[in-house]
């Protein structure tokens, strides 16, 4: 399995974070490596939508889990493996932490990790920077 990481704590509070969070059709505007997402339906466990990045065909996501204020997991799907974005915040004392994790499992992980994960890592601090931004 191949993982980065990034946390950062910001005067939002968790409501305003919450709410960027969850309008999908907007995570291009803090995601800096999306270029378009949609969500259909309801932002909730189960629901599917569409991404794309700048470097990649548009690509379906499944809302592997969804826990409201708290967390969320978008899981994507590749050959051999799967990428799972998975979208964390609890109170601080400063307002919020926001932590993004990205996992790549499965027998190509590796490969994955190798080819685009140095990409999906370097995109992590500075995506979450203008979250922060945003939701201030």
């Amino acid at each position: 399995m191949w993982h980065a990481e990034h946390t950062l704590e910001t005067t939002a509070p968790p409501e305003r974070i919450w709410a960027q969070m969850q309008m999908v059709a907007d995570w291009p505007q803090w995601d800096t490596g999306l270029i378009s997402a949609e969500l259909p339906g309801a932002f909730s466990a189960g629901a599917q939508g569409f991404m794309q990045s700048s470097s990649a065909e548009p690509r379906s996501f499944l809302l592997a889990s969804v826990s409201a204020q708290h967390e969320f997991t978008a899981l994507t799907r590749l050959p051999l493996a799967e990428v799972r974005h998975i979208h964390h915040q609890e109170t601080s004392s400063m307002g919020t932490r926001i932590t993004h994790r990205i996992e790549i499992r499965g027998p190509l992980s590796w490969l994955y990790g190798w080819s685009v994960g140095r990409r999906l890592r370097d995109d992590l601090a500075p995506s979450m920077r203008r979250l922060a931004r945003l939701a201030s």
